[in-house]
């Protein structure tokens, strides 16, 4: 979930001092305060919180006059937790010498954070020339913002650095210089014009043959899954002594493992690659189950589905046929015995399935399918450092990463998760059709964290993710899809380091996808309001009609559909991508009678529109209660966090019945009301 960057105007803050972080030691860190102020209105609340509302357009505050146990020689970062679904440009830090001088000490990007995030500017290299113990000295924190921005802050300190700061610090730049080169060997990889080619791949029930056109002298090689296609393998050429048009026939399995999801590459005699890889394109009948293709008689569907023990949920009144689940994956297999967990074997290696976590799974996805709902499955890597599964360069203020693909070992925990789902989830009755990969992968920073890459390099990765789902699917369902997951935004950027700009990442994705053959992936994208605190999406300031938007919101959704009906989009060059809108909603700011009423015309707005979109399949109201502790105030269930009924829920029962036409009333005379200044 996301939410939109704003122009300048009033905001809100809300801030919480909870003292120094508890991870440090007492000595290592000293608590701040707030001191004098400007452009900004500070009320002490209750328990300790502060409300910090901006009033001008220089908006600034002072701390208090630090502790004397700050000691400048040690304590040089100044930290703080935040939460912000709008996120800020950036927070400027400065800080007031003895002599009245002013020194700019840094900024940072403040970027979007859904939950409570990490926060540091590391002034090291502009350390204060203040004596220690100054009783004077204090900071100056100045805010970059736009109308609507919110933000929450606790652990508010300045510390000495931690070790990943420190580790930063001198390896920043070898660091991004080498990520730069790499991915600018992926993008010559990718465009360099190629004699040889890997034209078929297809796997029957004991073999996969592969086809394709070679230069004298060069070889067929394996690649592993563990392998960026653009670098040299480890194993030991298939094939030697190729020659012109060629088609070998090869054991699918070999001391165990299944060849089906390797890639293969044709390499020259000087063993640098003279082909692009290609994964394999199709099946033989018979190698998949004889399961049908599941459509649904219209898009209402609904996420954060929870567990459905029994058949008779409230939820099912709504009348949905669409549901989005999390399938979180690290704690769902181990590498060794634990109590609960069953054996299962994946490429000749045995591992251990999290069997309560997998029934409760099967027991949700059951009671859906009874009820003819088509589920979709999101994959989520938790972002824990030193875990197998999670990427080695995923920085820590990221709730989920990128899965370990640079590593053999990480590789194998994820592939065995992957084909875990695909045993449980490919069966008439308990079946999962689409797979979401991951989450709002442009806003990697916090969703789907690698580090700060260049978009090549973590595309890249995303689609080894990627192909590796759909092609284990496919072996098992032919009518499985991956979906790559995106924010509202469009063709900009959100402030920070990890963003993407959607626009160009659906490009790149498209051509490094055609490059080793196609697949049938499709877009899950999360079309909120501009600004997730106000439903009346409508009146979306920043929103237009063309390719060229910053944002698509349910004020211009046709966007997307149009964007992809373009021929270089297209499936083998004939079908278009599939859409999902699988995260999305309406928030009450109040549990007023008024926005309520916004919510419900939001919602008969939007499905107004979707009627005329056929490659749109479902839209995923984001969640059916509201959770405005853990969401930053937002509400946009459509039960209360008590369980009381709100109007939207009467709103979402009735699309698409007789009982639409009362709501769509409502909506009416809300959106006939003149636009709020």
């Amino acid at each position: 979930m996301t939410s939109s960057d704003c122009r300048r105007g009033g905001i809100s803050l809300l801030i919480t001092f909870f003292g120094a972080i508890s991870s440090l030691h007492a000595a290592d860190s000293v608590a701040l305060r707030t001191g004098p102020h400007r452009d900004v209105t500070i009320t002490p609340l209750a328990d300790g919180v502060s409300e910090i509302a901006v009033s001008g357009v220089v908006p600034h505050f002072w701390t208090a006059p630090v502790d004397a146990a700050f000691d400048p020689a040690k304590h040089t970062v100044i930290a703080f937790e935040y939460f912000s679904p709008s996120g800020m440009e950036s927070v400027h830090l400065r800080y007031r010498q003895s002599d009245g001088s002013m020194t700019y000490a840094g900024e940072s990007a403040l970027p979007i954070a859904e939950t409570w995030q990490p926060f540091a500017i590391d002034f090291s290299d502009v350390s204060p020339a203040a004596p220690k113990g100054d009783p004077q000295f204090r900071f100056h924190l100045g805010l970059a913002y736009k109308p609507g921005t919110s933000l929450r802050i606790r652990n508010f300190v300045v510390r000495v650095p931690n070790e990943a700061e420190l580790a930063s610090k001198s390896q920043r730049d070898e660091i991004k210089n080498s990520r730069k080169a790499d991915a600018g060997a992926i993008l010559a990889h990718l465009r360099e014009p190629r004699t040889d080619e890997v034209s078929l791949v297809t796997v029957a029930q004991e073999t996969v043959r592969v086809s394709g056109n070679a230069r004298e002298g060069s070889v067929l090689r394996e690649l592993s899954l563990h392998e960026p296609s653009h670098s040299a393998s480890a194993r030991t050429p298939v094939k030697e002594g190729l020659k012109g048009g060629f088609s070998l026939e090869l054991p699918r399995f070999v001391d165990g493992r299944d060849r089906a999801l390797s890639r293969w590459r044709i390499d020259g005699a000087d063993g640098k690659p003279a082909s692009r890889a290609r994964w394999f394109d199709s099946t033989d009948p018979g190698v998949a189950a004889d399961l049908p293709k599941l459509t649904a008689p219209h898009q209402k569907g609904l996420g954060g589905i929870p567990v459905i023990p029994k058949p008779d949920h409230v939820l099912f009144e709504l009348g949905i046929r669409h549901a989005t689940i999390n399938l979180v994956l690290s704690p769902m297999i181990s590498a060794s015995p634990k109590p609960g967990f069953v054996p299962f074997t994946v490429d000749g290696r045995e591992w251990f399935a999290n069997e309560p976590m997998l029934r409760q799974l099967e027991t949700t996805v059951k009671h859906l399918n009874a009820k003819e709902v088509l589920v979709s499955g999101i994959l989520l890597v938790p972002n824990h450092a030193g875990k197998a599964m999670t990427h080695p360069e995923a920085e820590p203020r990221g709730i989920y990463a990128m899965p370990n693909l640079p590593e053999a070992e990480g590789t194998a925990h994820y592939r065995a998760a992957i084909h875990l789902l695909g045993e449980r989830f490919t069966r008439p009755g308990c079946r999962i059709i689409n797979w979401i990969l991951h989450n709002e992968i442009d806003q990697a920073g916090v969703w789907t964290n690698m580090g700060d890459q260049p978009l090549a390099r973590y595309l890249e990765s995303y689609l080894r993710s990627m192909r590796l789902v759909h092609h284990t699917m496919r072996l098992r369902d032919p009518h499985s899809r991956t979906f790559v997951s995106l924010t509202h935004h469009w063709n900009k950027t959100s402030s920070g380091s990890g963003t993407y700009r959607v626009r160009e990442l659906l490009d790149l994705l498209a051509e490094m996808a055609v490059a080793e053959g196609d697949f049938e992936w499709g877009v899950a994208y999360h079309p909120y309001p501009q600004d997730l605190r106000n439903p009346n999406t409508w009146e979306d300031p920043d929103v237009t009609g063309d390719f060229e938007t910053p944002y698509i919101t349910p004020k211009n959704l046709e966007v997307l559909p149009a964007y992809l009906a373009q021929e270089r989009f297209l499936f083998q060059g004939k079908k278009e991508r599939a859409i999902l809108f699988s995260e999305q909603g309406f928030n009450t700011p109040t549990l007023s009678e008024e926005d309520q009423r916004r919510q419900v015309a939001g919602l008969i707005y939007t499905f107004r529109k979707l009627k005329s979109m056929p490659t749109v399949e479902a839209w995923h109201l984001h969640r059916y209660q509201d959770m405005p502790d853990g969401e930053g105030g937002l509400r946009l269930g459509v039960l209360d966090e008590h369980g009381t009924r709100k109007l939207g829920w009467g709103a979402y029962a009735a699309i698409g019945t007789e009982k639409e036409a009362e709501y769509s009333a409502i909506a009416d005379e809300v959106m006939s009301k003149p636009v709020k200044p």
